[in-house]
């Protein structure tokens, strides 16, 4: 890996503070497959895999992502005597091969730490260009990184595996002619699920169904006699708070049967859940804080490419406002916002390539120094493209000053070629860029912004696009004045 494929330090830090969080995963199929798309994103890499060895020697792929997925196919075959070597021998290795095409590999044991190499981490570049000895290390921390978090997973899991052996609430509810509920039959379970010894249970079921929630204790009743009239079993997940005022959430499991007296009863068990409660809602968390790291990612870079050009300071930040209001004014899904969102507020990432003499230029730039800039939404795609947004990010960010009749920058793109998040874009940044300060003029205020768009509506600029721009501003009041103090970077659901 060349020295420009090396993430920034802010992503550095996210892809740490990201692997940490997995740990709170619940199982080893989806935490490869979160770690692959989590290096992948990070680390501008063309493939990450992982590997493990069946009891007869031979290689197993656990979960392989790749820019093009006959790749995972081809490393299953053509790499797995790389990948058999470092499993005995417990060493780095590197390799180039065909997949079909050169792929610069590296191979990074797991676990060799330990007793012996557990697992192997595959990472690849296309092409020939060796590795670099600074890419190695960071390959080298990562797979340490790795290890700790599957540490953590393991520890978790065997916790889970323990309380799943807990003994439960064994019991038999039996409907009396009354239509009163009561337990002929519970177990010695109920002492470590709720806390109340069998034979007091037996004497008084109200202890049981009282600790219930008026709702959901009338959810249970409704669910126990739907399934004695469906046959079908009966799983609820309820809050129950008993004698002690401890809160607990019990698994609530009941199948239909018949009492001795023919009259309706249920058979089955109770388990106190708590604390997969918990770890699901950590897991919850934990993915919210995955989502808020990539935002950091983006936030720094945004803030790297602004300190370089003081002039247009909060540019981006103020596009990004804008493009997200006239999203929202289109209908678009949250999700989609999102996107448009994120895109807008990195659209001129690829100017970090532009000297910085030439982006503060108090001036009209000549031809060739324009040349440059006009090559920003390019450089931004190339730095983008192998990051795995949720989104077309990479594209809206190439798109970002092309025009409805071909006449924007760099493709010459027309029409609906140019996807609507990079036209929503286009007219935030014009109107922008028109209304406030330049280096070289001054601000031309909001009415020119709005008569520019107005006069090429349908011809430059999507139509509805301005619509939904002219609107807000002269009817609901948007102002950019009012975007320097927001946060847009705060995680919207």
């Amino acid at each position: 890996m060349n020295e420009r494929r090396l993430p920034p330090d802010a992503a550095l830090a996210a892809i740490v503070k990201s692997a940490q969080y997995l740990g709170g995963m619940v199982s080893h199929q989806e935490i490869w497959l979160q770690l692959g798309r989590l290096i992948r994103r990070f680390f501008a890499i063309d493939l990450a895999a992982f590997a493990s060895r069946n009891p007869d020697g031979s290689i197993r792929l656990l979960h392989c992502d790749a820019a093009d997925p006959a790749l995972c196919g081809q490393l299953a075959s053509t790499g797995a005597d790389s990948i058999a070597t470092v499993f005995d021998s417990g060493f780095l290795l590197t390799a180039n091969l065909a997949l079909p095409a050169r792929y610069t590999l590296a191979f990074l044991p797991l676990g060799a730490g330990r007793r012996h190499t557990e697992y192997v981490m595959v990472l690849g570049l296309s092409g020939e260009e060796p590795l670099t000895k600074d890419s190695l290390g960071l390959y080298l921390g990562l797979a340490g990184l790795i290890e700790t978090t599957l540490d953590r997973l393991t520890s978790q899991q065997r916790f889970l595996s323990m309380a799943d052996n807990v003994p439960e609430l064994l019991f038999e509810i039996e409907q009396q002619p009354d239509g009163a509920l009561r337990l002929t039959y519970a177990s010695r379970g109920s002492r470590e699920v709720l806390g109340v010894s069998p034979d007091t249970l037996l004497e008084n079921a109200e202890i049981l169904f009282a600790g219930f929630p008026v709702r959901e204790r009338q959810a249970l009743e409704d669910g126990l006699r739907a399934a004695a009239a469906s046959g079908e079993r009966l799983h609820l997940t309820l809050h129950w708070r008993g004698p002690d005022q401890a809160e607990r959430h019990l698994l609530f499991n009941a199948k239909p049967a018949t009492g001795e007296e023919g009259n309706p009863a249920w058979d089955g068990a109770i388990q106190d859940v708590s604390e997969r409660e918990r770890l699901q809602e950590e897991s919850r968390r934990n993915l919210t804080r995955l989502n808020q790291s990539m935002e950091n990612a983006i936030q720094a870079i945004a803030a790297t490419i602004e300190m370089r050009d003081p002039y247009t300071a909060g540019h981006q930040r103020r596009v990004s406002e804008l493009a997200t209001q006239l999203a929202r004014a289109l209908g678009l899904s949250n999700d989609a916002v999102h996107g448009i969102r994120l895109a807008a507020a990195i659209h001129d990432i690829g100017k970090i390539h532009v000297p910085a003499e030439i982006l503060s230029y108090p001036g009209r730039l000549p031809e060739i120094e324009f040349a440059l800039i006009k090559a920003h939404p390019r450089i931004g795609y190339d730095i983008l493209k192998n990051v795995d947004f949720p989104w077309p990010v990479a594209e809206m960010v190439y798109q970002h000053h092309e025009l409805l009749d071909g006449s924007g920058y760099p493709r010459g793109l027309q029409g609906e070629a140019i996807m609507l998040g990079a036209r929503i874009i286009t007219v935030a940044d014009v109107v922008e860029a028109i209304d406030l300060y330049r280096p070289y003029r001054p601000g031309l205020g909001i009415d020119a912004a709005l008569d520019e768009i107005t006069a090429y509506r349908g011809q430059r600029y999507d139509d509805q696009v301005v619509a939904c721009c002219l609107r807000l501003f002269r009817e609901e009041g948007f102002t950019f004045a009012d975007v320097n103090d927001m946060n847009i970077w705060k995680v919207k659901s």
